[in-house]
């Protein structure tokens, strides 16, 4: 691990997509897999908050954060080994080559999901990209009245 970042030394860990969706108040069901290749599911009532898309030397995560109905923050982890690609039907990918590269909705690698209470506990877990995005969200209102 790395002294500053909390991420292994060698996830050369770029975040492609972040997408912090502040504007999204209506919680809806939110159904999530888990397990190897996503065989579980998960439901709970909440908000996306934002996600992102990691690649290293070893593989590739999706990475989404939600908020409860509750108040807690669900961390859902899609993680699989560069290998895991090997496996697959490729030669059917390429076909409809738009869904080879959309990872958010392919049984690949592991899934988990992390429940905590608090944004500080978020730390280390999640991309610090987005858990900057989530403290200052937290710590800031959304508009700042302006008497001018």
């Amino acid at each position: 691990m790395n002294a500053d970042s909390q991420t292994p030394a060698d996830s050369a860990s770029e975040v492609v997509t972040i997408n912090i969706d502040k504007s999204a108040s209506e919680m809806r069901d939110v159904l999530l897999k888990t397990g190897p290749g996503g065989l579980h599911r998960q439901r709970f009532v909440g908000r996306k908050l934002g996600a992102a898309r990691e690649f290293t030397k070893s593989g590739i995560a999706v990475i989404r954060v939600y908020l409860s109905r509750k108040g807690k923050y669900v961390v859902h982890r899609q993680q699989a080994d560069w290998m895991d690609f090997a496996f697959t039907n490729w030669t059917r990918d390429l076909k409809d080559w738009r869904e080879m590269f959309d990872v958010d909705d392919q049984t690949w690698g592991d899934y988990t999901v992390d429940i905590v209470d608090s944004v500080e506990e978020l730390a280390g877990r999640i991309p610090a990209r987005i858990y900057r995005e989530l403290v200052d969200i937290e710590a800031s209102p959304k508009i700042d009245e302006l008497d001018i």
